[in-house]
Protein backbone atom coordinates (compact mmCIF):
# COMPACT_ATOMS: atom_id res chain seq x y z
CA UNK A 1 0.00 0.00 0.00
CA UNK A 2 1.09 3.38 -0.96
CA UNK A 3 3.41 5.03 1.80
CA UNK A 4 2.97 2.01 4.33
CA UNK A 5 6.49 0.80 3.48
CA UNK A 6 8.29 4.14 3.12
CA UNK A 7 6.91 4.52 6.75
CA UNK A 8 8.19 1.22 8.15
CA UNK A 9 11.62 2.21 7.06
CA UNK A 10 11.37 5.83 8.86
CA UNK A 11 10.52 4.13 11.88
CA UNK A 12 13.33 1.84 12.46
CA UNK A 13 15.66 4.72 12.18
CA UNK A 14 15.33 5.79 15.59
CA UNK A 15 14.26 3.49 18.50
CA UNK A 16 12.67 6.62 20.18
CA UNK A 17 9.81 6.89 17.96
CA UNK A 18 7.82 3.91 19.14
CA UNK A 19 7.54 4.95 23.18
CA UNK A 20 7.14 8.60 21.35
CA UNK A 21 3.79 7.33 19.56
CA UNK A 22 3.02 4.76 22.16
CA UNK A 23 3.16 8.00 24.30
CA UNK A 24 0.75 10.61 22.18
CA UNK A 25 -1.56 8.05 21.59
CA UNK A 26 -2.09 7.41 25.15
CA UNK A 27 -2.73 11.02 25.90
CA UNK A 28 -4.78 12.01 22.91
CA UNK A 29 -7.03 8.73 23.38
CA UNK A 30 -7.20 10.13 26.88
CA UNK A 31 -8.22 13.53 26.05
CA UNK A 32 -11.20 12.24 23.72
CA UNK A 33 -12.60 10.09 26.65
CA UNK A 34 -13.86 13.54 27.69
CA UNK A 35 -15.30 14.62 24.84
CA UNK A 36 -18.64 13.50 24.55
CA UNK A 37 -19.52 14.16 28.79
CA UNK A 38 -17.16 17.25 29.54
CA UNK A 39 -20.41 19.66 28.93
CA UNK A 40 -22.79 17.37 30.21
CA UNK A 41 -20.88 16.69 33.68
CA UNK A 42 -20.69 20.51 34.12
CA UNK A 43 -24.66 20.54 33.31
CA UNK A 44 -25.00 18.56 36.29
CA UNK A 45 -23.57 21.18 38.87
CA UNK A 46 -26.57 23.15 37.64
CA UNK A 47 -24.76 25.92 35.63
CA UNK A 48 -25.75 28.07 33.16
CA UNK A 49 -24.67 27.21 29.22
CA UNK A 50 -21.95 30.51 29.41
CA UNK A 51 -20.42 28.73 32.36
CA UNK A 52 -20.50 25.21 30.44
CA UNK A 53 -18.63 26.59 27.73
CA UNK A 54 -15.84 28.11 29.60
CA UNK A 55 -14.87 24.74 30.58
CA UNK A 56 -13.59 24.44 26.86
CA UNK A 57 -12.37 28.04 27.04
CA UNK A 58 -10.38 27.08 30.70
CA UNK A 59 -8.43 24.49 29.15
CA UNK A 60 -7.22 26.13 25.82
CA UNK A 61 -5.98 29.00 28.07
CA UNK A 62 -4.25 26.36 30.15
CA UNK A 63 -2.69 25.21 27.27
CA UNK A 64 -1.47 28.42 25.87
CA UNK A 65 0.15 29.74 29.32
CA UNK A 66 2.14 26.52 29.48
CA UNK A 67 3.15 26.16 25.52
CA UNK A 68 5.98 28.47 25.72
CA UNK A 69 7.87 28.13 29.07
CA UNK A 70 7.40 24.39 28.48
CA UNK A 71 9.16 24.49 25.18
CA UNK A 72 11.92 27.13 26.84
CA UNK A 73 12.39 24.52 29.92
CA UNK A 74 12.40 21.37 27.72
CA UNK A 75 15.91 23.58 26.20
CA UNK A 76 17.69 23.52 29.25
CA UNK A 77 16.26 20.50 31.24
CA UNK A 78 15.49 18.02 28.36
CA UNK A 79 12.49 16.38 26.95
CA UNK A 80 12.18 13.55 28.99
CA UNK A 81 11.00 15.26 32.18
CA UNK A 82 8.61 17.49 30.58
CA UNK A 83 7.20 14.25 28.90
CA UNK A 84 6.71 12.27 32.19
CA UNK A 85 5.40 16.07 33.58
CA UNK A 86 2.91 16.83 31.48
CA UNK A 87 0.61 13.41 31.92
CA UNK A 88 1.46 13.93 35.73
CA UNK A 89 -0.14 17.02 35.38
CA UNK A 90 -3.47 15.66 33.39
CA UNK A 91 -3.53 12.43 36.06
CA UNK A 92 -4.23 15.49 38.82
CA UNK A 93 -6.37 17.23 37.10
CA UNK A 94 -8.01 14.07 36.31
CA UNK A 95 -8.45 13.37 39.82
CA UNK A 96 -9.43 16.56 41.14
CA UNK A 97 -12.29 16.92 38.30
CA UNK A 98 -13.99 13.25 39.27
CA UNK A 99 -13.74 14.01 43.02
CA UNK A 100 -15.31 17.82 43.23
CA UNK A 101 -18.54 18.87 43.96
CA UNK A 102 -17.99 22.57 43.10
CA UNK A 103 -18.25 23.78 39.88
CA UNK A 104 -15.47 26.74 40.64
CA UNK A 105 -13.52 23.43 41.19
CA UNK A 106 -13.86 21.90 38.30
CA UNK A 107 -12.57 24.87 36.24
CA UNK A 108 -9.58 25.28 38.38
CA UNK A 109 -8.93 21.71 37.48
CA UNK A 110 -9.88 21.72 33.96
CA UNK A 111 -6.56 24.80 33.79
CA UNK A 112 -4.76 22.13 35.21
CA UNK A 113 -5.59 19.51 32.54
CA UNK A 114 -4.79 22.64 30.06
CA UNK A 115 -1.79 23.25 31.84
CA UNK A 116 -0.73 19.46 31.31
CA UNK A 117 -1.95 18.93 27.56
CA UNK A 118 -0.16 22.11 26.75
CA UNK A 119 3.28 20.73 28.26
CA UNK A 120 3.00 17.37 26.57
CA UNK A 121 1.70 18.66 23.16
CA UNK A 122 4.89 21.19 23.05
CA UNK A 123 7.43 19.14 24.26
CA UNK A 124 6.26 16.36 22.05
CA UNK A 125 6.70 17.96 19.13
CA UNK A 126 10.18 19.23 20.19
CA UNK A 127 11.12 15.45 21.03
CA UNK A 128 10.03 14.36 17.50
CA UNK A 129 11.93 17.36 15.70
CA UNK A 130 14.98 15.97 17.87
CA UNK A 131 14.44 12.74 16.14
CA UNK A 132 13.72 13.59 12.34
CA UNK A 133 16.00 14.01 9.71
CA UNK A 134 15.75 15.83 6.22
CA UNK A 135 15.13 12.52 4.42
CA UNK A 136 12.29 11.00 7.26
CA UNK A 137 10.54 14.25 8.39
CA UNK A 138 7.36 14.19 6.45
CA UNK A 139 7.32 10.21 7.15
CA UNK A 140 7.78 10.65 10.60
CA UNK A 141 5.35 13.77 11.20
CA UNK A 142 2.92 11.98 9.85
CA UNK A 143 3.30 9.04 11.77
CA UNK A 144 3.36 11.12 14.77
CA UNK A 145 -0.16 12.59 14.01
CA UNK A 146 -1.72 9.64 12.80
CA UNK A 147 -0.89 8.33 16.07
CA UNK A 148 -2.78 11.76 17.71
CA UNK A 149 -5.77 10.67 14.98
CA UNK A 150 -5.82 7.31 16.05
CA UNK A 151 -6.07 8.09 19.87
CA UNK A 152 -8.27 11.08 19.29
CA UNK A 153 -10.88 8.61 16.92
CA UNK A 154 -11.45 6.03 19.53
CA UNK A 155 -11.40 8.13 22.91
CA UNK A 156 -14.85 9.42 22.43
CA UNK A 157 -16.54 6.12 21.65
CA UNK A 158 -14.71 4.52 25.11
CA UNK A 159 -15.57 7.59 26.89
CA UNK A 160 -19.08 7.62 25.89
CA UNK A 161 -19.10 3.65 26.89
CA UNK A 162 -17.77 4.43 29.75
CA UNK A 163 -19.81 7.50 30.73
CA UNK A 164 -22.89 5.53 29.84
CA UNK A 165 -22.33 2.51 32.19
CA UNK A 166 -20.25 4.36 35.28
CA UNK A 167 -21.55 7.90 35.24
CA UNK A 168 -20.43 10.92 33.95
CA UNK A 169 -17.51 10.99 36.25
CA UNK A 170 -15.98 8.05 35.51
CA UNK A 171 -14.12 9.40 32.00
CA UNK A 172 -12.72 11.01 34.28
CA UNK A 173 -11.10 8.46 36.11
CA UNK A 174 -10.01 6.60 33.33
CA UNK A 175 -7.82 9.42 32.00
CA UNK A 176 -6.36 9.33 35.77
CA UNK A 177 -5.45 5.99 34.63
CA UNK A 178 -4.36 6.66 30.72
CA UNK A 179 -1.96 9.34 32.16
CA UNK A 180 -0.29 7.36 35.13
CA UNK A 181 0.49 5.05 32.65
CA UNK A 182 1.68 7.78 29.59
CA UNK A 183 4.12 9.15 32.59
CA UNK A 184 5.36 5.66 33.17
CA UNK A 185 6.17 5.08 29.52
CA UNK A 186 8.09 8.77 29.69
CA UNK A 187 10.30 7.75 32.69
CA UNK A 188 11.21 4.07 31.97
CA UNK A 189 11.23 3.96 27.98
CA UNK A 190 12.11 7.37 26.16
CA UNK A 191 16.06 7.74 25.45
CA UNK A 192 16.62 11.91 25.49
CA UNK A 193 18.55 13.88 23.30
CA UNK A 194 21.47 16.04 23.97
CA UNK A 195 20.03 19.64 23.60
CA UNK A 196 22.01 22.70 23.96
CA UNK A 197 20.49 24.67 26.84
CA UNK A 198 18.63 27.95 26.96
CA UNK A 199 20.34 30.39 30.13
CA UNK A 200 16.98 32.19 30.52
CA UNK A 201 13.45 32.76 29.56
CA UNK A 202 14.26 35.92 28.61
CA UNK A 203 17.34 35.09 26.81
CA UNK A 204 15.37 32.89 24.92
CA UNK A 205 12.96 35.28 23.95
CA UNK A 206 16.00 37.72 22.75
CA UNK A 207 17.88 35.18 20.94
CA UNK A 208 14.39 33.61 19.37
CA UNK A 209 14.59 37.15 16.97
CA UNK A 210 16.80 35.40 14.71
CA UNK A 211 15.23 32.77 13.98
CA UNK A 212 11.74 32.04 15.54
CA UNK A 213 10.49 35.55 14.75
CA UNK A 214 12.00 35.11 10.94
CA UNK A 215 9.26 35.59 8.04
CA UNK A 216 9.12 31.92 6.91
CA UNK A 217 8.40 30.92 10.72
CA UNK A 218 5.35 33.15 11.35
CA UNK A 219 4.05 32.69 8.11
CA UNK A 220 4.19 28.90 9.08
CA UNK A 221 2.83 29.51 12.49
CA UNK A 222 -0.26 31.54 11.14
CA UNK A 223 -1.24 28.48 8.84
CA UNK A 224 -1.63 26.41 12.02
CA UNK A 225 -3.45 29.04 14.29
CA UNK A 226 -5.67 29.45 10.96
CA UNK A 227 -6.32 25.74 10.69
CA UNK A 228 -6.56 25.49 14.41
CA UNK A 229 -9.26 28.62 14.19
CA UNK A 230 -11.20 26.90 11.25
CA UNK A 231 -11.07 23.11 12.88
CA UNK A 232 -13.50 24.54 15.67
CA UNK A 233 -15.24 26.92 13.77
CA UNK A 234 -16.11 24.86 11.55
CA UNK A 235 -16.10 21.02 12.51
CA UNK A 236 -16.87 21.62 16.02
CA UNK A 237 -19.43 24.64 15.32
CA UNK A 238 -20.88 25.41 12.06
CA UNK A 239 -20.75 22.23 10.22
CA UNK A 240 -22.87 20.04 12.28
CA UNK A 241 -25.62 23.59 12.51
CA UNK A 242 -25.99 23.34 8.91
CA UNK A 243 -25.75 19.15 8.76
CA UNK A 244 -28.89 19.79 10.79
CA UNK A 245 -30.54 22.51 9.32
CA UNK A 246 -29.87 22.67 6.04
CA UNK A 247 -29.34 18.87 5.21
CA UNK A 248 -31.74 17.40 7.92
CA UNK A 249 -29.34 15.05 9.40
CA UNK A 250 -29.85 13.75 13.18
CA UNK A 251 -26.96 13.73 16.27
CA UNK A 252 -26.38 10.37 15.14
CA UNK A 253 -25.72 11.28 11.34
CA UNK A 254 -23.55 14.39 12.47
CA UNK A 255 -21.97 12.28 14.69
CA UNK A 256 -21.15 10.08 11.98
CA UNK A 257 -20.19 13.14 9.60
CA UNK A 258 -17.00 14.16 12.41
CA UNK A 259 -15.55 10.44 12.15
CA UNK A 260 -15.65 10.82 8.48
CA UNK A 261 -13.29 13.75 8.96
CA UNK A 262 -11.15 12.11 11.74
CA UNK A 263 -11.22 8.97 9.92
CA UNK A 264 -10.25 10.54 6.72
CA UNK A 265 -7.44 12.32 8.25
CA UNK A 266 -6.05 9.21 9.59
CA UNK A 267 -6.27 7.51 6.60
CA UNK A 268 -4.07 9.66 4.46
CA UNK A 269 -1.57 9.98 6.81
CA UNK A 270 0.49 7.24 5.52
CA UNK A 271 0.59 8.72 2.28
CA UNK A 272 0.78 12.20 3.22
CA UNK A 273 4.05 12.10 5.05
CA UNK A 274 5.82 10.50 1.55
CA UNK A 275 4.13 13.16 -0.70
CA UNK A 276 5.70 15.60 2.18
CA UNK A 277 9.29 14.25 1.57
CA UNK A 278 9.09 13.71 -2.07
CA UNK A 279 7.09 17.03 -2.91
CA UNK A 280 8.55 19.51 -0.35
CA UNK A 281 6.83 20.50 2.87
CA UNK A 282 5.84 24.06 1.25
CA UNK A 283 4.53 22.90 -1.45
CA UNK A 284 2.40 20.57 0.72
CA UNK A 285 1.50 22.96 2.76
CA UNK A 286 -0.37 25.32 -0.05
CA UNK A 287 -2.36 22.21 -1.44
CA UNK A 288 -3.60 21.17 1.76
CA UNK A 289 -4.76 24.69 2.42
CA UNK A 290 -6.67 25.18 -0.88
CA UNK A 291 -8.09 21.35 -0.38
CA UNK A 292 -9.67 22.58 3.27
CA UNK A 293 -11.35 25.65 1.04
CA UNK A 294 -12.45 23.39 -1.43
CA UNK A 295 -13.87 21.00 1.15
CA UNK A 296 -15.41 23.87 3.13
CA UNK A 297 -17.06 25.25 -0.13
CA UNK A 298 -18.87 22.28 -0.91
CA UNK A 299 -20.78 22.30 2.21
CA UNK A 300 -22.26 25.28 0.70
CA UNK A 301 -23.95 23.29 -1.78
CA UNK A 302 -27.07 22.37 -0.67
CA UNK A 303 -28.57 20.86 -4.31
CA UNK A 304 -28.10 17.36 -2.65
CA UNK A 305 -26.85 15.26 0.76
CA UNK A 306 -24.27 13.97 -1.15
CA UNK A 307 -21.96 17.44 -1.39
CA UNK A 308 -22.46 17.84 2.60
CA UNK A 309 -20.74 14.26 3.05
CA UNK A 310 -17.99 15.01 0.42
CA UNK A 311 -17.09 18.00 1.93
CA UNK A 312 -16.22 16.00 4.81
CA UNK A 313 -13.95 13.71 2.91
CA UNK A 314 -12.12 16.41 1.41
CA UNK A 315 -11.81 18.20 4.65
CA UNK A 316 -10.79 15.65 6.33
CA UNK A 317 -8.19 14.09 3.93
CA UNK A 318 -6.72 17.85 3.45
CA UNK A 319 -6.68 18.16 7.02
CA UNK A 320 -4.29 15.35 7.24
CA UNK A 321 -2.13 16.36 4.76
CA UNK A 322 -2.06 19.74 6.44
CA UNK A 323 -0.72 18.25 9.55
CA UNK A 324 2.30 16.17 8.49
CA UNK A 325 3.29 19.23 5.98
CA UNK A 326 2.87 22.16 8.97
CA UNK A 327 4.81 19.97 11.35
CA UNK A 328 7.42 19.22 8.77
CA UNK A 329 8.02 22.58 7.24
CA UNK A 330 8.24 24.25 10.86
CA UNK A 331 10.97 22.08 11.45
CA UNK A 332 13.04 22.54 8.75
CA UNK A 333 12.81 26.26 9.38
CA UNK A 334 13.58 26.32 13.04
CA UNK A 335 17.17 25.90 14.20
CA UNK A 336 17.99 22.92 16.04
CA UNK A 337 18.96 24.67 19.11
CA UNK A 338 15.67 26.45 18.69
CA UNK A 339 13.03 23.80 18.57
CA UNK A 340 11.83 24.49 22.21
CA UNK A 341 11.39 28.04 21.79
CA UNK A 342 9.95 27.74 18.63
CA UNK A 343 7.55 24.95 19.39
CA UNK A 344 6.79 26.70 22.09
CA UNK A 345 5.92 29.68 20.30
CA UNK A 346 3.96 28.16 17.36
CA UNK A 347 1.51 26.14 20.07
CA UNK A 348 0.48 29.34 21.72
CA UNK A 349 -0.02 31.19 18.39
CA UNK A 350 -1.96 28.12 17.11
CA UNK A 351 -4.14 27.79 20.54
CA UNK A 352 -5.09 31.43 19.92
CA UNK A 353 -6.76 30.83 16.87
CA UNK A 354 -8.43 27.41 18.86
CA UNK A 355 -9.85 29.48 21.15
CA UNK A 356 -10.73 32.21 18.81
CA UNK A 357 -12.42 30.60 15.85
CA UNK A 358 -15.88 29.26 17.53
CA UNK A 359 -16.04 33.27 19.04
CA UNK A 360 -15.71 34.34 15.61
CA UNK A 361 -17.91 32.12 13.83
CA UNK A 362 -20.59 32.40 16.06
CA UNK A 363 -20.48 36.12 15.56
CA UNK A 364 -20.79 36.05 12.27
CA UNK A 365 -23.34 33.80 11.95
CA UNK A 366 -25.07 36.02 14.34
CA UNK A 367 -24.76 39.48 12.96
CA UNK A 368 -24.10 38.88 9.25
CA UNK A 369 -27.27 38.23 7.99
CA UNK A 370 -26.06 34.91 6.51
CA UNK A 371 -26.32 32.65 9.08
CA UNK A 372 -24.07 29.63 9.54
CA UNK A 373 -23.23 30.07 5.52
CA UNK A 374 -21.81 33.41 6.10
CA UNK A 375 -19.28 32.19 8.85
CA UNK A 376 -18.37 29.25 6.82
CA UNK A 377 -17.98 31.89 3.58
CA UNK A 378 -15.65 33.85 6.81
CA UNK A 379 -13.59 31.14 7.79
CA UNK A 380 -12.86 30.16 3.97
CA UNK A 381 -11.84 34.15 3.22
CA UNK A 382 -9.53 34.17 6.09
CA UNK A 383 -7.97 30.61 5.29
CA UNK A 384 -7.30 32.07 1.87
CA UNK A 385 -5.65 34.85 3.75
CA UNK A 386 -3.45 33.03 5.23
CA UNK A 387 -2.57 30.39 2.21
CA UNK A 388 -1.51 33.96 -0.02
CA UNK A 389 0.92 35.34 3.17
CA UNK A 390 2.78 32.03 3.06
CA UNK A 391 2.63 31.97 -0.39
CA UNK A 392 5.08 34.60 -0.80
CA UNK A 393 6.37 35.13 3.14
CA UNK A 394 7.68 31.30 2.10
CA UNK A 395 8.67 31.44 -1.44
CA UNK A 396 12.82 32.63 -0.71
CA UNK A 397 13.16 29.95 2.80
CA UNK A 398 16.02 27.85 2.51
CA UNK A 399 13.97 24.41 2.96
CA UNK A 400 15.31 20.53 2.95
CA UNK A 401 18.09 21.05 5.21
CA UNK A 402 18.36 22.25 8.81
CA UNK A 403 18.99 26.19 8.83
CA UNK A 404 22.66 27.07 10.11
CA UNK A 405 23.15 29.33 13.45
Amino acid sequence: MFGLDAFRDALREDKRVWPLLAMVCCTMFGAGLLVPVVSLYAVSFGVSATLVGMLVTIFGIGRIVANFPSGWLSQRIGRRPLLAAGPGLLAIGALGAALTTDFNWLLFWRFVQGLGSGMYGTVSLVALADISSPQTRGRLVGVYHAAIQFGASIGPLIGGTVASAFGLAAPFWFLLVISVVTCVLAITTFKDANVQPSRSMSGALGVARRGIFSVPFMAISLVSSIVFFTRTACMFQLLPLIGSETFGLGVAAIGVAITVIAFAMLIVLPSAGVIVDKFGSRLAVIMSMIGMIAGLALVLISWSQIFFWLSMLIYGLAGGLNSAATGAYTIEVLPRHKYGEGMGLQRTISDIGYILGPVFAGAVADFSGYGNAGGIVATMSLTALATLIFLFASRNASTGQKVKN
